[in-house]
């Protein structure tokens, strides 16, 4: 009895695993945007002067779920909440928690002696598959001329830095007695007007709404309805993009079809 007991389960385990479109079939994701996650500035020190790389920030996690991991002006994520040797400029300290919640604050070193400063300037990035951000950044005070390095590269005249996708870039200003300030700026991410009636919803009908899985009739799973599609907009988002879905030998997404998806539900999952 046992041995049949342990065989039909083992059948019916197998079926589910098969199956895969069920009510639950999709993995929940955490909601940040409703988290109480929040980093706080503990302590920093200032610099003596242009040139001097003496500045720290501390900083503290609270709230979301612990334990917490923290990065400065988007570098690696580490457990350490304690950033040394830094120069004058302005830090972008940002706060991980369990969940992948983020947090960020913004803290100055201020260099002592000092007037260097810029003023900043971003056009957002509104694409969805390519980088269309652009920076511009502008050296006041100090003395002029001024030149410019972003991110890595190499100092030179240009201020204005084009093709940039979402996210935190460090711009540094020198001026001509060789101070330097640490600006972080941050490109936003625009509306990219992906379309759900001539782009989503064809993705949807060549690899997903069959009669086996989300196609006309399967009730609250039956994605060629849009009312459907959009109240499981998010968990279709993070299937998709972590390669669980499409399940089985069927039809695969490319990457491109997997980001358009990204992109329209970031922008809303609107009837559009």
């Amino acid at each position: 009895m046992n041995n049949k007991f342990t065989y039909s389960f083992y059948i019916l385990s197998s079926i589910l695993v098969l199956a895969g479109c069920t009510n639950t079939d999709i993995n929940k994701k955490t909601d940040c945007s409703t988290s109480n996650l929040a980093v706080t500035l503990v302590s920093k020190v200032d610099v003596a002067g242009c040139k001097a790389i003496t500045g720290s920030i501390v900083v503290n996690a609270s709230g979301g779920k612990a334990p917490y991991d923290f990065s400065l002006n988007g570098g690696i994520y580490t457990t350490n909440n304690e950033f040394l040797n830094l120069g004058a400029g302005s830090y972008n300290v940002k706060a991980k928690d369990a969940n992948n919640c983020e947090k960020f604050i913004q803290v100055e070193i201020v260099a002592a002696n000092s007037t260097l400063d810029a003023t900043t300037s971003v056009k957002e990035n509104s694409k969805c598959d390519v980088p269309d951000g652009t920076i511009t950044i502008t050296g006041i005070g100090g003395k002029a001329p001024y030149v410019y390095l972003l991110s890595g590269g190499v100092f030179g005249s240009t201020n204005v830095f084009t093709n940039k996708k979402e996210g935190i870039y460090n711009v540094i200003v020198k001026d001509a007695e060789d101070c330097e300030k640490t600006v972080s700026v941050t490109v936003p991410r625009g509306l990219t007007g992906v379309s759900y009636a001539t782009e989503i919803q064809n993705i949807l009908t060549l690899t997903c709404n069959f009669a086996s899985c989300h196609g006309s009739g399967t009730g609250s799973r039956d994605w060629t309805d849009i009312n459907n599609v959009i109240r499981s907009a998010n968990n279709i988002k993070n299937r998709t993009g972590n390669g669980s879905m499409p399940i089985g030998s069927g039809p695969t997404l490319s990457q491109s079809q997997i980001k358009l998806i990204a992109c329209w539900v970031d922008d809303g999952a609107k009837n559009n």
